[in-house]
């Protein structure tokens, strides 16, 4: 047996299992850099989203008012304030690429039947992404203890960030979105 021969024939193995090792491993990293910047924007998004549906509901307390119902001025207030933190927060941000969704749903008592609500307010910002926002559930309505039927507030929050591995493997992976529900006073 000659060794030189031998060494011969395993000349291009490293650089074939190099090759299909380093595909997964490009892969890998793309996949994780773009979990990492996806999370990021979540976070973000959870926190305005929690935080401006707070805002809103607290209005009521500060203007000493029971008009639970939300106007297009208070809503877009309210967007505003969203859009000017995440610019603030955000590199890169487009605001063209936010959504905005704003719904308030009230109950109106309970009967035998079953518990009655009605959405008394929504709003959807006019520029930006189109978030797929649907109304608080009625499961989560209740009668308080002086009486009166809850009002919950909902914002939902979505934003198109870039589509890293979605363009690599041919799928959409671009929006983010948060929701957050809070209920009124």
């Amino acid at each position: 047996m000659k060794p030189l021969r031998f060494k011969s024939h395993q000349q291009g193995n490293f650089t074939v299992e190099f090759a299909i090792v380093g595909v997964f491993f490009a892969l890998l990293l793309v996949f994780s850099a773009d979990i990492i910047m996806k999370l990021s924007v979540k976070g973000k998004l959870e926190r305005m989203a929690f935080s401006a549906a707070n805002i809103i509901k607290e209005r009521t307390e500060l203007f000493g008012s029971d008009n639970f119902q939300v106007d297009d001025k208070q809503a877009e207030d309210a967007y505003r304030i969203v859009r000017n933190s995440l610019t603030r927060t955000m590199s890169n941000f487009d605001s063209t690429k936010l959504g905005f969704a704003l719904h308030v749903r009230q109950g109106v008592g309970e009967t035998d039947e079953e518990d009655q609500t009605k959405i008394i307010s929504q709003w959807t910002a006019p520029s930006g992404a189109l978030c797929q926002a649907a109304p608080p559930s009625k499961d989560l309505s209740f009668t308080t203890t002086f009486g009166r039927p809850t009002t919950l507030y909902q914002v939902t929050l979505c934003y198109d960030t870039n589509n890293w591995y979605g363009n690599l493997i041919g799928e959409d992976f671009s929006r983010v979105s948060s929701r957050a529900v809070v209920m009124g006073r």
